[in-house]
């Protein structure tokens, strides 16, 4: 009598081990994989530059001259669908006060975005020294560049 209990869940043990083996190994796979911010906004690349052409920077650099005409700064966006407000702050060397914000809307369908933002040269020339931007959508920081002004 024992040893018939003994086969049976022996048995039993068997069936089941054999269903999680065959049900629980499937081609679907059972690993999954996560992707940071795949549905967030972000900034694919950004730069600092001399001007922009067809919306591509042009002049690449930290660098500029207190007589330069404009100091650009060039954001390329994905995840960015529907109506978004990106706002940059401008900063001079030791400055506690903004030297200038700007705020530009767009909207995208395809969910990516090109936006440009530059400062205008000041009557008596940009101050020398290193500046700061930050970079802003919709009121969420997202990065900001150290450049310099000789």
């Amino acid at each position: 009598m024992r040893s018939k209990i003994v086969k049976q869940i022996l048995t039993l043990m068997f069936v089941i081990s054999l269903s999680i083996i065959i049900y629980g190994c499937s081609d679907t796979g059972g690993s999954s994989s996560v992707e940071p911010y795949a549905d967030e906004p972000l900034i694919i690349d950004s730069v600092m530059c001399i001007d922009v052409k067809g919306d591509q920077p042009n002049g690449i650099t930290n660098k500029f001259y207190s007589t330069d005409e404009q100091i650009y700064l060039w954001i390329y966006w994905a995840n960015v669908e529907g109506t978004s407000n990106v706002k940059v702050v401008w900063y001079e060397e030791g400055a506690d006060v903004a030297y200038k914000e700007q705020t530009r809307s767009f909207t995208s369908e395809s969910g990516s975005q090109i936006t440009w933002f530059y400062l205008d040269r000041p009557a008596g020339g940009f101050s020398k020294g290193e500046w700061s931007v930050e970079i802003y959508l919709d009121n969420i920081f997202y990065r900001s560049y150290l450049f310099n002004v000789s």
